[in-house]
């Protein structure tokens, strides 16, 4: 682990941002970068994750330069301070560093979400969920210390999967998965939060629960019927995150979305480490959670700030500007979303779907379950690219007139090339158990990535050869037919008249359509569907309801300052005290 000197230029960025906001933003981006040299003085496992956020942090800081003067003079040090709470994360050696990394994280999140003022419920809804994650990673933190004799809280080995479990669900709460993906809460919070803060909270924040569960399960006895309760819980939000992504009519919502299917395919990721049955597995499962992680958070990172250049919220909105170089981002970075070579996320579904299948060889219910959770995987997946390409086409294609490249085009092209480059250079950071090559055919040893889970090869991969394949078709293609011959035929609307224009509502109708019973759509005029209602959200509004009229009818019916009734209660905490001493 790298030292905590690394976080002292955080702290001034936070103070240099109040002073003057860009010189405030650049100095995340050196310090960003200074922490990302230092993960590299002696590397652990754990440290993959600070050069992920660190890479995040580097592009977002320099996008938010030239974005978000409209959100005031807040913006900047609520933005410094959320990463300045989530390198405190990364550095922790123990469990009271990593609780007041999250605490200042969540804070400073809460306000940053705040800041933009169309509405005052989002900030509260991510605020309520935040501490429920940070109760239930107490109560973790105070079991492994009761665990240790109450001799230590640094992050040490145990010989109970209970810290692990409660560390788990606190970090499940944060990443927005199943059950607690049913609120909706984590696309509503992080859509209503400036573009530059979207990308941090939805490809940092969420990776900060990824790092926590890694940084204990590690250290915890391993459980294979909770690897399945995981699995499923992931397996679950990548099915019902793709398709609510896929018919989501607001574009930081349908990222936020994407985030939650994003997060509960390394979930499952997480809990294959937990069913594997053989050590070379388990490493292979170690090499996804970082593959998927990295492209995730790059490519997400690419998305939101991609929404944030054009200008464009919701799919009916008109744009501000467009530029080339920031369609051509984009659309790199809803392609590596959406699982497609040559870019990293593509690289990272091949190594998930193999990993999934490869576990086909468990004996017994495991076997099934890891076959399930991948075929589940790839439909996932597939609504996942439908959801990039609506994204894509309804905020930068359908934009205002082109105006010359701004720095914040220049971030989202540049994400995009980087999402190739790593693509291309991933050989370089898969461990050499997992490197392999087919001379026959000129792919050179060192330069193919295997699956195995034996000494034979289960799959392999070569990016470089896949990146160059690709080159050269794409290449020979242009040099014959140049650029081809259009012709304007009448556009399928899906249905809708010939005089209206074709919309993302028209676009993912279809799925509307099969999803009518659980999104529940009212019925207009001549039966035709019109609103849409979430009949998830109605029930926990509906939970909600009860649970206000429950505690009124407590409160007026016993803590009426009747003087009975308070004896009544400090004798029954005192016997609860009494009880818990004696029982520990």
């Amino acid at each position: 682990m790298i030292s905590w000197l690394f976080l002292a230029p955080f702290a001034v960025s936070v103070v240099l941002s109040i002073w003057n906001r860009k010189a405030g933003y650049m100095a995340l981006a050196v310090s960003s970068a200074i922490l990302l040299a230092g993960s590299f003085i002696h590397f652990e496992y754990i440290d993959s994750f600070v050069v992920i956020a660190s890479l995040v942090w580097i592009f977002s800081s320099w996008f938010s330069v030239s974005y978000g003067e409209k959100y005031g003079k807040w913006l900047a040090p609520m933005f410094g301070s959320t990463i300045f709470g989530m390198a405190i994360i990364l550095l922790s050696r123990n469990y009271l560093e990593f609780l007041a990394g999250w605490e200042a994280m969540s804070v400073s999140s809460y306000v940053l979400i705040a800041l933009n003022r169309k509405n005052d419920y989002p900030p509260f809804v991510f605020m309520a969920f935040s501490e429920l994650s940070t109760v239930l990673i107490v109560a973790g933190a105070i079991y492994s210390f009761y665990l240790t004799g109450g001799t230590s809280i640094a992050f040490t080995r145990v010989d109970s999967v209970i810290p692990l479990v409660l560390f788990t669900l606190g970090a499940l709460v944060k990443m927005g998965m199943v059950p607690f993906m049913i609120s909706e809460w984590l696309p509503i919070a992080h859509g209503n939060a400036p573009a530059n803060g979207s990308a941090i909270l939805s490809a940092t924040m969420t990776l900060m629960g990824v790092f926590g569960i890694i940084r204990v399960m590690l250290l915890s006895p391993i459980s294979a019927l909770f690897g399945v309760i995981v699995i499923a819980m992931g397996v679950l939000s990548v099915i019902f995150a793709s398709l609510f992504a896929y018919v989501s009519e607001h574009a930081k919502m349908l990222a936020g979305f994407s985030t939650i299917e994003n997060n509960g395919a390394i979930l499952a990721a997480i809990g294959f480490y937990m069913i594997a049955e053989t050590t070379i597995l388990k490493d292979f499962s170690l090499v996804v959670i970082v593959i998927f992680s990295l492209s995730h958070s790059l490519s997400k990172t690419g998305l939101f700030l991609g929404i944030g250049a054009s200008g464009k919220e919701h799919f009916l909105d008109d744009g501000t500007s467009s530029s080339r170089f920031s369609r051509v981002g984009e659309l790199l970075s809803t392609a590596s979303l959406s699982g497609l070579f040559p870019t990293i996320g593509g690289l990272g579904t091949w190594m998930i779907l193999e990993m999934f299948f490869m576990g086909a060889t468990f004996l017994g219910y495991l076997g099934i379950v890891s076959i399930i959770a991948g075929s589940l995987i790839a439909i996932g997946e597939g609504f996942a690219t439908a959801a990039m390409m609506k994204a894509f086409v309804f905020t930068q294609l359908r934009n205002g007139k082109e105006k010359g490249m701004r720095s914040e085009h220049t971030v989202v092209f540049s994400i995009g090339i980087i999402l190739i480059l790593l693509f291309i250079l991933s050989p370089l950071f898969v461990g050499s158990e997992f490197l392999g090559g087919l001379p026959s055919v000129f792919v050179f040893n060192g330069f193919t990535i295997q699956s195995r889970f034996a000494s034979a090869d289960f799959g392999l991969v070569s990016p470089d050869y896949v990146f160059g394949l690709l080159a050269v078709f794409s290449l020979a293609t242009y040099a014959i037919f140049r650029k081809p011959d259009t012709r304007s035929v009448p556009a399928w609307k899906g249905g809708r008249e010939i005089t209206e224009n074709y919309t993302s509502y028209a676009f993912s109708n279809n799925i509307r359509l099969m999803l009518k019973k659980i999104l529940r759509p009212g019925i207009g005029e001549r039966s035709q569907y019109m609103a849409i209602s979430d009949a998830f959200w109605a029930f926990m509004i509906l939970l909600t309801k009860s649970y206000r009229k429950v505690a009124k009818g407590f409160t007026l019916g016993f803590m009426n300052s009747s003087i009975r009734w308070y004896m009544i209660y400090m004798i029954l905490a005192f016997m609860m005290v009494l009880l818990l001493t004696i029982l520990l």
